[in-house]
C-alpha cells in the first residue's frame, strides 16, 4: 500500500495576538486560498470567529497560537489573552453539541 504525500500550502493570518494557520492543500484550494486573500486585501474586517467558521465552512485545516506582543500594552495582551481563550472555551463547547 503506498501513501500518497501531498503537499501543503500554509498561510498565516494575524488577528492582534493570534496567529492562524490555514493548511491549503497544492492545486486543490489554489481558488479558495485565494479567494480568501482577495477578501483580506480588500480590507474587510474579519474576526477570529468569521476565520474559524470560514475555514470550516471550505474544509481548510487550521491551527491557533497565541503570541505576547511586546509592543502592545499590558493590558492589551491580557484582554487578547482573555478574548482568545473565551474564543477557544466556546469552540470547545460547540464541538460537543
Amino acid at each position: 500500500m503506498e501513501l500518497e504525500e501531498i503537499e501543503k500550502d500554509v498561510m498565516l493570518i494575524r488577528y492582534y495576538n493570534v496567529l492562524f494557520y490555514l493548511f491549503f492543500e497544492k492545486g486543490r484550494d489554489d481558488l479558495k486560498m485565494q479567494c480568501l486573500v482577495n477578501r483580506i486585501d480588500r480590507g474587510e474586517l474579519i474576526r477570529m470567529k468569521q476565520i474559524k467558521d470560514w475555514c470550516h465552512y471550505h474544509q481548510v485545516p487550521f491551527r491557533t497560537r497565541f503570541v505576547y506582543r511586546k509592543e502592545f500594552p499590558i493590558k492589551a495582551n491580557c484582554w487578547n489573552l482573555y478574548s482568545y481563550i473565551r474564543f477557544l472555551l466556546e469552540t470547545v463547547i460547540k464541538k460537543e453539541f
